[in-house]
């Protein structure tokens, strides 16, 4: 396995941040074993630099995935 902190993923986003597109679908499965896994550490660690969270109810965040996908 290569280390995954030089596996150049510079150029990869999703469009999405809860259900994947198709489109999105399409790149990860397009990706290798090494960039999906350099994309998993790099998502970890976006984050836990993040912060805490704020609290929310899982109503308000179901209100939240809900108002991203257009429904």
């Amino acid at each position: 396995m290569s280390d995954t902190k030089t596996v150049d993923i510079s150029g990869i986003r999703f469009s999405s941040t809860a259900f994947p597109t198709a489109e999105d679908q399409v790149l990860w499965d397009s990706l290798t074993h090494e960039q999906r896994l350099a994309i998993l550490v790099r998502d970890e660690e976006e984050g836990f630099r993040s912060g805490v969270a704020k609290a929310s109810s899982a109503q308000e965040i179901l209100a939240e995935v809900l108002a991203e996908r257009g429904k």
